[in-house]
């Protein structure tokens, strides 16, 4: 299901890009297509931080992402929602960036001097009350803990039995849209002002971190320093060691992952190894008593533990952001099996909750090994049973969930067929079929 829209024109590899933003979005292409730079604007986008602050500027991520660059005068970029409950907007062209989101708005609004607020009082009190209205009835269709989290709204109990009865009242719901926010504020005995319904909104913003609140978690190719870097982060930044801030980013995530998960079971390379953290070092064990320093284990585990850390990691963080997974190249010095092993670990643990997935890859591997968990869904529908003993459920991937795009000659196309709820197989094929003309080629001769 389509969640956003990206447009990108005349940046860097990027010459002509309109492609919708799923919950999981897979790019596939050559060296220097394009891959990794889509999948950095979505990081950007994706970004609380960027989104909330008015400091926080669309050059400096662009170049803390190394690809500041790319901009020219020609450059058109446009990211927006495509949610109707709280849409948000970001832009750039001729090296102006607009930003139309929630938490931007309040920002930009505690920066307004309250002799200032009668200019727009009107305009902006009729924004908050339906943000208000679109909000709460958002939360209530996705948040099962809905009722519990809005009657924090409420400090004292007759007040939140008073929300209840007037809520759940069948007709007061006809009247919702203009007037649910004045309901609020009269239970909360305020005032109908600017200011209380934008403390409303924040405290509503508050309650339910979990709907309004996101935060992009980057995996990039380079992830193999990151044990090196991240015992080093403060140094590095302090010395202005000229590393990539995302690295850098990626480095400061990865040491609080270390300090969080202490021990991981690897069974996505071997059913005997595990991941184990002891003082200072990471070890791998691959068996009860044999180990070693993870900077000396093979390139594969030294790939995937950083993937691996870093998910665990977010989940025990799910209550206060809508992660966005940025996994570049999973399949780096992965054994087939072994990619196709952690695909159904990302489908897993990175499509829940209103969590989100983008995949960078040159593997046909990874492709389809996607296949198969759209198969899966598709098979499961009627064969649930079956199909779970050859893979779990929670590896199944809805198709209306998933988009795929080949990047080629600065643009992009859709290889996902909706209506098979397939990849093309000429895609994953291509590949395959170019060995072969070769391969009979030479035989031939």
């Amino acid at each position: 299901m389509e969640r956003a829209k990206l447009i990108v024109k005349n940046f860097g590899p990027l010459k002509d890009i309109n492609i919708e933003v799923r919950e999981m979005v897979t790019f596939i292409g050559a060296q220097a297509s394009g891959k990794s730079t889509l999948a950095k604007l979505i990081s950007i986008f994706e970004d609380d931080d960027f989104r909330r602050s008015s400091k926080a500027t669309f050059e400096t991520e662009l170049h803390k992402y190394n690809i500041y660059s790319y901009l020219n005068e020609n450059t058109f970029i446009e990211y927006k929602n495509s949610e109707s409950v709280f849409p948000f907007t970001l832009k750039f062209s001729s090296s102006k960036f607009e930003k139309q989101t929630a938490p931007h708005s309040i920002e930009l609004f505690k920066e307004i001097k309250p002799k200032d607020h009668f200019i727009t009082k009107d305009i902006t009190i009729i924004a908050f009350k339906l943000s208000i209205y679109w909000s709460i009835e958002h939360c209530e269709s996705y948040d099962p803990n809905f009722e519990t989290k809005i009657l924090n709204l409420f400090p004292e109990k007759k007040q939140k039995t008073k929300f209840i009865s007037y809520y759940y009242n069948p007709e007061n719901r006809k009247s919702f849209k203009g007037y649910l926010a004045d309901e609020i504020l009269d239970i909360l005995n305020k005032e109908k002002e600017t200011e209380s319904y934008f403390q409303l909104y924040e405290t509503l913003i508050n309650c339910f971190p979990n709907i309004f609140l996101y935060d992009s978690i980057y995996i990039p190719t380079e992830r193999n320093i990151l044990g090196i870097i991240s015992t080093n982060i403060l140094g590095l930044i302090n010395n202005d060691i000229q590393i990539p801030k995302y690295l850098l980013n990626s480095g400061q995530e990865y040491e609080k992952a270390v300090q969080t998960i202490k021990e991981l079971p690897l069974a996505i390379i071997d059913k005997k190894f595990k991941y184990k953290r002891e003082g200072q070092t990471s070890y791998i064990y691959h068996n009860e008593n044999e180990k070693i320093d993870l900077l000396e284990s093979a390139s594969g585990l030294q790939s995937i533990i950083p993937i691996l850390l870093l998910v665990e990691y977010s989940k025990s963080l799910k209550e206060k952001y809508n992660f966005n997974f940025v996994v570049e190249e999973p399949e780096l010095n992965l054994y087939p099996k072994a990619q196709h092993e952690l695909i159904k670990y990302l489908v897993k643990n990175c499509l829940f909750d209103r969590k989100n997935l983008i995949l960078t890859t040159h593997s046909p591997f990874v492709l389809a090994s996607i296949n198969n968990l759209l198969l899966a869904y598709d098979k499961g529908q009627t064969n649930p049973k079956e199909v779970n003993k050859i893979i779990k459920k929670e590896s199944w991937l809805n198709p209306k969930n998933f988009i795929a795009y080949e990047l080629k000659n600065g643009k992009a196309k859709k290889i996902m067929n909706d209506k098979l709820g397939q990849i093309s197989e000429n895609m994953i094929d291509g590949v395959s079929d170019s060995f072969a003309d070769e391969f009979n080629k030479l035989l031939d001769l």
